[in-house]
Protein backbone atom coordinates (compact mmCIF):
# COMPACT_ATOMS: atom_id res chain seq x y z
CA UNK A 1 0.00 0.00 0.00
CA UNK A 2 2.94 2.30 1.14
CA UNK A 3 4.14 2.17 -2.33
CA UNK A 4 1.35 3.00 -4.38
CA UNK A 5 0.96 5.97 -2.09
CA UNK A 6 4.50 6.89 -2.92
CA UNK A 7 4.04 6.04 -6.60
CA UNK A 8 0.89 8.02 -6.54
CA UNK A 9 2.59 10.97 -5.29
CA UNK A 10 5.24 10.83 -7.55
CA UNK A 11 2.54 11.36 -10.84
CA UNK A 12 1.45 14.18 -9.01
CA UNK A 13 4.57 15.48 -9.12
CA UNK A 14 5.44 15.00 -12.69
CA UNK A 15 1.59 16.11 -13.51
CA UNK A 16 1.48 19.36 -11.84
CA UNK A 17 1.55 21.10 -14.80
CA UNK A 18 -1.42 21.13 -16.36
CA UNK A 19 -1.71 19.02 -19.64
CA UNK A 20 -1.71 20.68 -23.53
CA UNK A 21 -4.99 18.68 -24.09
CA UNK A 22 -7.21 16.42 -22.19
CA UNK A 23 -9.07 13.46 -23.48
CA UNK A 24 -12.72 13.58 -24.90
CA UNK A 25 -15.28 14.42 -22.56
CA UNK A 26 -17.57 12.40 -24.82
CA UNK A 27 -16.43 9.10 -22.85
CA UNK A 28 -17.83 6.89 -26.43
CA UNK A 29 -14.83 8.64 -28.40
CA UNK A 30 -12.63 9.03 -25.38
CA UNK A 31 -8.99 7.06 -26.27
CA UNK A 32 -8.20 4.16 -24.54
CA UNK A 33 -4.86 5.68 -23.27
CA UNK A 34 -4.64 9.45 -22.03
CA UNK A 35 -3.04 12.61 -23.98
CA UNK A 36 0.34 13.49 -23.32
CA UNK A 37 0.91 14.84 -19.44
CA UNK A 38 -2.38 14.60 -18.61
CA UNK A 39 -3.04 12.93 -15.16
CA UNK A 40 -6.20 11.37 -14.00
CA UNK A 41 -7.00 10.18 -10.94
CA UNK A 42 -10.10 7.65 -9.61
CA UNK A 43 -11.66 7.29 -6.65
CA UNK A 44 -14.56 4.16 -6.27
CA UNK A 45 -16.54 3.22 -3.41
CA UNK A 46 -18.96 -0.80 -3.36
CA UNK A 47 -20.58 -3.04 -1.54
CA UNK A 48 -19.63 -6.53 -2.32
CA UNK A 49 -20.90 -9.85 -1.35
CA UNK A 50 -20.16 -13.52 -1.79
CA UNK A 51 -22.40 -15.62 0.29
CA UNK A 52 -22.85 -14.51 3.62
CA UNK A 53 -19.52 -12.41 3.24
CA UNK A 54 -20.27 -8.85 2.61
CA UNK A 55 -18.70 -6.21 2.82
CA UNK A 56 -17.34 -2.58 1.63
CA UNK A 57 -14.76 -1.61 -0.60
CA UNK A 58 -12.39 1.58 -1.67
CA UNK A 59 -10.51 1.81 -4.46
CA UNK A 60 -7.67 4.30 -6.00
CA UNK A 61 -6.29 4.25 -9.07
CA UNK A 62 -4.07 6.91 -10.86
CA UNK A 63 -2.57 6.88 -14.69
CA UNK A 64 -0.33 9.94 -16.58
CA UNK A 65 0.47 9.97 -20.39
CA UNK A 66 3.97 10.33 -20.87
CA UNK A 67 2.81 10.85 -24.29
CA UNK A 68 -0.70 10.14 -26.59
CA UNK A 69 0.32 6.79 -26.70
CA UNK A 70 2.09 5.74 -23.47
CA UNK A 71 -0.27 5.54 -20.62
CA UNK A 72 1.41 4.65 -16.91
CA UNK A 73 -0.55 3.66 -13.58
CA UNK A 74 -0.45 2.31 -10.31
CA UNK A 75 1.08 -1.10 -11.01
CA UNK A 76 0.16 -0.97 -15.17
CA UNK A 77 1.08 0.65 -18.36
CA UNK A 78 -0.76 0.26 -21.83
CA UNK A 79 0.45 1.32 -25.02
CA UNK A 80 -1.50 2.50 -28.22
CA UNK A 81 0.11 1.37 -31.06
CA UNK A 82 -3.01 1.91 -33.50
CA UNK A 83 -4.72 4.89 -33.37
CA UNK A 84 -8.41 5.93 -34.97
CA UNK A 85 -8.06 8.64 -37.74
CA UNK A 86 -8.92 12.15 -37.63
CA UNK A 87 -12.62 11.77 -37.29
CA UNK A 88 -12.24 9.95 -33.93
CA UNK A 89 -14.10 6.99 -35.89
CA UNK A 90 -12.68 3.20 -36.58
CA UNK A 91 -10.24 1.08 -34.91
CA UNK A 92 -7.89 1.69 -31.78
CA UNK A 93 -5.21 -1.09 -30.66
CA UNK A 94 -3.61 -0.86 -27.78
CA UNK A 95 -0.84 -3.68 -25.38
CA UNK A 96 -1.06 -3.53 -21.73
CA UNK A 97 0.86 -5.49 -18.79
CA UNK A 98 0.92 -5.22 -15.25
CA UNK A 99 -1.00 -6.14 -12.19
CA UNK A 100 -4.40 -8.43 -13.00
CA UNK A 101 -6.06 -8.56 -9.54
CA UNK A 102 -5.34 -10.36 -6.16
CA UNK A 103 -6.51 -13.02 -3.98
CA UNK A 104 -5.61 -14.26 -0.46
CA UNK A 105 -4.64 -17.83 -0.47
CA UNK A 106 -6.70 -19.89 2.58
CA UNK A 107 -5.09 -22.23 4.72
CA UNK A 108 -2.35 -22.01 7.15
CA UNK A 109 -0.91 -18.72 7.34
CA UNK A 110 -2.93 -16.66 4.40
CA UNK A 111 -0.92 -15.20 1.70
CA UNK A 112 -1.63 -12.88 -0.79
CA UNK A 113 -1.77 -14.37 -4.43
CA UNK A 114 -0.78 -11.66 -6.86
CA UNK A 115 -2.19 -11.88 -10.71
CA UNK A 116 0.46 -10.50 -13.18
CA UNK A 117 -0.23 -10.65 -17.05
CA UNK A 118 -0.56 -8.57 -20.27
CA UNK A 119 -3.21 -7.83 -23.35
CA UNK A 120 -4.36 -6.88 -26.40
CA UNK A 121 -7.29 -4.04 -26.14
CA UNK A 122 -9.15 -2.68 -28.86
CA UNK A 123 -11.78 -0.27 -28.85
CA UNK A 124 -14.32 0.13 -32.84
CA UNK A 125 -15.99 3.55 -32.71
CA UNK A 126 -18.95 3.30 -34.86
CA UNK A 127 -20.13 6.80 -34.12
CA UNK A 128 -19.99 9.70 -31.57
CA UNK A 129 -22.75 7.23 -29.71
CA UNK A 130 -21.86 3.98 -30.38
CA UNK A 131 -18.34 2.17 -29.69
CA UNK A 132 -17.30 -1.66 -29.41
CA UNK A 133 -14.63 -2.73 -27.23
CA UNK A 134 -13.13 -6.29 -27.07
CA UNK A 135 -9.31 -8.27 -25.72
CA UNK A 136 -7.87 -10.72 -24.76
CA UNK A 137 -4.85 -11.15 -21.99
CA UNK A 138 -3.08 -13.55 -20.20
CA UNK A 139 -2.37 -14.07 -16.35
CA UNK A 140 0.11 -15.55 -14.16
CA UNK A 141 -1.29 -16.07 -10.85
CA UNK A 142 1.51 -16.43 -8.20
CA UNK A 143 1.23 -18.34 -5.59
CA UNK A 144 3.57 -18.32 -3.10
CA UNK A 145 5.45 -21.14 -0.93
CA UNK A 146 3.94 -23.71 -3.39
CA UNK A 147 4.98 -25.32 -6.31
CA UNK A 148 1.70 -25.11 -8.22
CA UNK A 149 1.34 -21.65 -9.55
CA UNK A 150 -1.76 -21.11 -11.70
CA UNK A 151 -2.66 -19.47 -14.99
CA UNK A 152 -5.75 -17.91 -17.14
CA UNK A 153 -6.71 -16.37 -20.03
CA UNK A 154 -9.32 -13.79 -20.32
CA UNK A 155 -11.59 -13.16 -23.16
CA UNK A 156 -14.15 -9.55 -23.16
CA UNK A 157 -16.43 -7.91 -25.38
CA UNK A 158 -18.00 -4.86 -24.43
CA UNK A 159 -20.53 -1.76 -26.17
CA UNK A 160 -20.71 1.67 -25.22
CA UNK A 161 -23.56 4.08 -26.16
CA UNK A 162 -24.30 7.72 -25.34
CA UNK A 163 -28.10 7.95 -24.10
CA UNK A 164 -27.86 11.02 -23.68
CA UNK A 165 -25.83 14.02 -23.83
CA UNK A 166 -22.53 13.37 -22.15
CA UNK A 167 -24.70 10.46 -20.08
CA UNK A 168 -22.85 6.99 -21.56
CA UNK A 169 -24.01 3.47 -20.85
CA UNK A 170 -21.53 0.49 -20.72
CA UNK A 171 -21.95 -3.03 -20.49
CA UNK A 172 -19.10 -5.69 -20.35
CA UNK A 173 -18.71 -9.74 -20.67
CA UNK A 174 -15.49 -11.66 -19.67
CA UNK A 175 -15.14 -15.24 -20.55
CA UNK A 176 -12.37 -16.40 -17.74
CA UNK A 177 -10.35 -19.50 -19.03
CA UNK A 178 -8.87 -21.42 -15.69
CA UNK A 179 -5.98 -23.77 -15.65
CA UNK A 180 -5.10 -25.25 -12.15
CA UNK A 181 -8.02 -24.34 -10.21
CA UNK A 182 -11.17 -26.41 -9.57
CA UNK A 183 -13.17 -24.20 -11.76
CA UNK A 184 -12.26 -24.20 -15.43
CA UNK A 185 -14.37 -21.23 -16.73
CA UNK A 186 -15.93 -18.66 -15.23
CA UNK A 187 -17.64 -15.72 -16.04
CA UNK A 188 -18.03 -11.91 -15.39
CA UNK A 189 -20.63 -9.15 -16.47
CA UNK A 190 -20.69 -5.67 -15.57
CA UNK A 191 -23.10 -2.63 -16.52
CA UNK A 192 -21.91 1.14 -16.15
CA UNK A 193 -23.49 4.57 -16.35
CA UNK A 194 -20.86 7.28 -16.88
CA UNK A 195 -21.48 10.95 -16.51
CA UNK A 196 -19.14 13.33 -17.56
CA UNK A 197 -20.14 16.71 -15.32
CA UNK A 198 -17.27 18.38 -17.16
CA UNK A 199 -14.41 17.63 -19.30
CA UNK A 200 -12.45 17.07 -16.40
CA UNK A 201 -14.78 15.23 -14.13
CA UNK A 202 -16.71 12.32 -14.46
CA UNK A 203 -18.85 10.61 -12.28
CA UNK A 204 -21.01 7.11 -12.73
CA UNK A 205 -22.45 3.89 -10.64
CA UNK A 206 -21.90 0.25 -11.57
CA UNK A 207 -23.31 -3.03 -10.93
CA UNK A 208 -21.15 -6.35 -11.57
CA UNK A 209 -21.60 -10.20 -11.55
CA UNK A 210 -19.14 -13.10 -11.20
CA UNK A 211 -19.27 -16.39 -11.25
CA UNK A 212 -15.80 -17.42 -9.88
CA UNK A 213 -15.55 -19.30 -6.70
CA UNK A 214 -12.79 -18.16 -4.64
CA UNK A 215 -13.18 -21.03 -1.95
CA UNK A 216 -13.80 -23.51 -4.19
CA UNK A 217 -10.33 -22.33 -5.98
CA UNK A 218 -8.74 -22.45 -2.71
CA UNK A 219 -9.11 -18.55 -1.87
CA UNK A 220 -10.65 -16.79 1.08
CA UNK A 221 -14.33 -16.22 0.37
CA UNK A 222 -13.55 -12.24 0.88
CA UNK A 223 -11.21 -12.58 -2.23
CA UNK A 224 -13.70 -12.16 -4.49
CA UNK A 225 -17.52 -10.75 -4.86
CA UNK A 226 -20.14 -12.60 -7.14
CA UNK A 227 -22.15 -9.56 -7.26
CA UNK A 228 -20.91 -6.23 -6.39
CA UNK A 229 -22.43 -2.24 -6.75
CA UNK A 230 -20.64 1.08 -6.41
CA UNK A 231 -20.24 4.28 -7.86
CA UNK A 232 -16.73 5.95 -8.95
CA UNK A 233 -15.90 9.51 -9.52
CA UNK A 234 -12.92 10.61 -12.03
CA UNK A 235 -11.04 14.00 -12.34
CA UNK A 236 -8.43 14.66 -15.53
CA UNK A 237 -6.15 17.79 -15.54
Amino acid sequence: MLSKISFLAALFCVGASQANELSDRNLVTRSLTVQDSELQVVGALGYGKNGDEDGIEVGIDAQYGLSDDWTIGLGHTRYRFLERGNNDLGLELTVGAGLKGMYEKSGRGNVDVLGYGADITGKYVYSQDTALLFGAQYVFWNVQHTDKNADEYRFNLGVQHQVLEDVVISADYTLRSLNDMTQSTAHEASVSMNYALSKNLDTGVFVNYSSFDPVKNGFTADSANKQGIGGYISYRF
